[in-house]
């Protein structure tokens, strides 16, 4: 026998071999979808091996171009084929969407242009050469083939790496997977070998893929492929504990599984009115809180479709989230109130407990902010006059209540931005934040006369009350402590002309 006649028995027997998986695997296409990407493989074999086989006896060269390029369809259906496979071998719940579909037309599509129009161009099919088998006619490539194949290798490549990433997780329950890649191989190697002789090669690659495909065949509908599931769906969903139940158009209960049994009893058509026809809801069934799935199933005739409710009873799961939201309103009331007493004990801790003010901590923390972000305050020292001798004279609960009215006409002219503070014993202090320092004497000077004019009366006592205040700025002293003393050096000057006055401090010499 010739290598000619030889190669030609090869290639019958591919395509007797390619056509009969393919047929096998269409007549079980519903039972999974791996099926049928191996009737797309299978096809594509039996293709390209029937177009090969023609062209091992062509040996005019138009001809044996055309024969050529009418194979790549076989070419692109296998290699799409094998990577649907891939697709359907370890994603079991895996369906080939139209999205999924365009794209994978379009290198195909690219390419059959290119073939059509290659007599003009030759980018795709360069020439033929003449192999060492009786005459037979082989392609060299042009460089719109190597994208194409560039294309293909890697699409099975990463098909393959798929397949073994799915054997590796197990390879007990996946071992056949490992003998599907392991068909492959020789087919690739044989089409790698092939491409890169330049024509001088009889391309055999069909006849390797011809012969996988009944491996894959076989690993599909072993129990390790995507055809198990359908066997064990029945009683798969009886086992579970999850409620199933099957609804027709009228929302009437046409299926269920045990767990949903006493469900159904309580189920009547107007309950699942409410449910999308697919996506999630909740719903209340006799008291049963219900997490629900629903799927839409093959539609009817007038275009209606049933629905699959998957149901999970979540009513244990809502007390306690209801329970937890209860107690964390609690927890947010109680942190509310415990806010609020620790900003009032923040706030009673830079108060003076008797008149209300500020005391001198938070004064002097105020002074030095405002000097560091470098503000000029002006600053007022303020003593009432003789304050001893009312103490002496009318007792220290009329002192108190001398100490307090002050503090009340002084804390009443505060202005935006201003400190009112008790400095300590008879002694108070303001921090003018926006004032000059004429601005400020003069409100201190009004401060002065409103006491002056207004005695404290208590009960049959009358207190005439008069103050001396000092004023300085920033202007005219160095720091907190330089301006403290500046302020304290006019009040003494205050105290030393008569008391009953306010007295500026002057500026520093330079």
């Amino acid at each position: 026998m010739t290598a000619l006649l030889a190669l030609a028995v090869i290639f019958a027997v591919a395509v007797v071999i390619s056509l009969t998986v393919a047929v096998a695997a269409w007549r079980r296409r519903g039972e999974a979808v791996g099926f049928g990407a191996i009737t797309v493989l299978a096809s594509g074999a039996g293709w390209w091996s029937a177009m090969a086989l023609a062209g091992l006896f062509v040996r005019d060269p138009a001809l044996a171009l055309w024969f050529v390029a009418l194979a790549y369809p076989g070419v692109f259906t296998l290699v799409a084929g094998w990577w649907a496979t891939a697709r359907a071998l370890t994603d079991r719940s895996w369906r080939l969407r139209r999205r999924t579909a365009a794209i994978l037309a379009v290198e195909p599509v690219l390419c059959t242009v290119a073939l059509a129009t290659n007599p003009w161009h030759h980018l795709f099919l360069d020439h033929l050469r003449t192999t060492g088998v009786d005459g037979v006619l082989a392609a060299a490539f042009g460089p719109l083939f190597w994208l194409h194949a560039a294309y293909s290798y890697l699409l099975v490549t990463l098909s393959t790496v798929m397949i073994i990433q799915t054997y590796a997780r197990d390879t007990r329950r996946y071992r056949g997977y490992l003998l599907a890649v392991l068909a492959s191989v020789p087919s690739l190697a044989i089409n790698v070998a092939t491409r890169l002789s330049g024509g001088r090669l009889v391309d055999l690659t069909a006849i390797g893929f011809a012969i996988g495909a009944p491996m894959m065949y076989r690993v599909v509908r072993a129990g390790s492929g995507p055809a198990s599931a359908p066997v064990t769906y029945r009683d798969l969903i009886r086992t579970m504990t999850d409620l199933v139940i099957v609804v027709d158009e009228r929302n009437r209960v046409i299926d269920h599984n045990p767990a949903a049994a006493e469900l159904v009893a309580h189920l009547d058509a107007g309950v699942c009115d409410g449910l999308p026809a697919a996506g999630e809801a909740e719903l209340t069934v006799a008291g049963i809180d219900l997490s629900v799935r629903v799927s839409a199933l093959a539609e009817s005739r007038n275009g209606t479709a049933a629905r699959l409710l998957m149901a999970r009873d979540i009513t244990a799961q809502n007390r306690q989230r209801a329970a937890l939201e209860e107690a964390n309103s609690r927890l947010r009331a109680q942190l509310v109130t415990i806010e609020k007493l620790r900003n009032d004990l923040a706030e009673q801790a830079v108060r003076d407990h008797l008149t209300g003010l500020h005391n001198r901590r938070h004064l002097m923390t105020r002074l030095g902010e405002m000097l560091d972000a470098g503000r000029t305050p002006c600053f007022a020292l303020i003593d009432i006059d003789h304050f001893k001798q009312v103490n002496d004279r009318y007792g220290h609960s009329i002192g108190d209540v001398v100490l307090q009215r002050v503090a009340g006409v002084l804390a009443a002219a505060a202005r935006d931005g201003d400190v009112v503070a008790r400095y300590g014993g008879e002694e108070f202090a303001i921090v003018f934040g926006d004032a000059g320092i004429t601005e400020a004497a003069a409100r201190v000077e009004a401060l002065r006369r409103q006491v002056r004019a207004t005695p404290v009366r208590c009960g049959d006592v009358t207190v005439p009350v008069t103050f001396s205040a000092g004023l300085a700025t920033a202007d005219d002293a160095a720091g907190v402590t330089g301006l403290i003393d500046a302020a304290d050096m006019a009040l003494y000057a205050a105290k030393t002309s008569g008391r009953d006055r306010v007295s500026v401090s002057a500026p520093a010499p330079v």
